[in-house]
């Protein structure tokens, strides 16, 4: 069964990161390199389209929706979540920037056989696109987008979305794959905020830290 390997003493060392010098230091990828050197063959697969999935800036629309569909093929259940929720936070962004512009929505977004979510936001003219009952972050999204008088904090609040996303995928589980992948997003999110804005970034990493020290400090290992 995928995903049933517990990394102890992996998930332990990340508490030995530190700020000192603030970020200075704070090397994403080879952090990356590091944990995904120790999972296993099919965790490690799952960790390198997850960092695929993080940096798609540039990338065509055919490869971008085909790194999507080979998650939603993964037998790694994060993986498939993460990768179902990321592409719909992309979507709503790009048809709320599309309706903003006034241009076909249909045309900006990316698409997947089976998922709904496209189709509404391409066809509803609703404030929310008619899925207020389909994503529980829609309202909190749109807020941020609909604000033009600060782009740090738009932005800021839709990485925020994203890392209380990843907690709540991994939050059943300690020790295992999940939690490894949801630090790997929390980490690519930092790195995008040590160049957006540093004080933001350090406050994220700090927050990281504590939450993987509190997880430690508060597990006990079954004998």
């Amino acid at each position: 069964m995928f995903g049933n390997k517990q990394y102890y003493g992996l998930v332990a060392g990340l508490r030995q990161l530190t700020m000192e010098g603030g970020l200075k230091g704070f090397d994403a990828d080879a952090l990356y390199g590091e944990i995904r050197r120790e999972l296993s063959h099919e965790d490690r697969r799952a960790a390198a389209l997850l960092w695929s999935l993080s940096d798609i800036y540039g990338l065509s629309r055919e490869r971008i929706e085909q790194l999507y569909a080979l998650c939603a093929a993964s037998k790694c259940g994060f993986l498939r979540e993460w990768a179902h929720f990321d592409r719909n936070l992309r979507n709503v962004i790009a048809a709320h920037t599309a309706r903003d512009r006034g241009l076909v929505v249909a045309d900006s977004l990316l698409s997947i056989e089976g998922d709904e979510v496209p189709l509404s936001l391409a066809k509803s003219t609703a404030a929310d696109f008619g899925l207020k009952g389909e994503l529980d972050y829609i309202d909190k999204l749109l807020t941020a987008l609909g604000d033009d008088a600060n782009i740090i904090e738009k932005e800021r609040t839709i990485d925020l979305i994203r890392w209380d996303k990843a907690d709540a995928l991994a939050e059943f589980d300690s020790f295992g794959a999940p939690t490894l992948l949801a630090y790997l997003v929390k980490v690519s999110l930092i790195r995008r905020w040590a160049v957006l804005d540093p004080a933001t970034g350090r406050e994220m990493y700090e927050t990281l830290l504590r939450n993987y020290e509190l997880r430690i400090t508060n597990y006990e290992k079954p004998l």
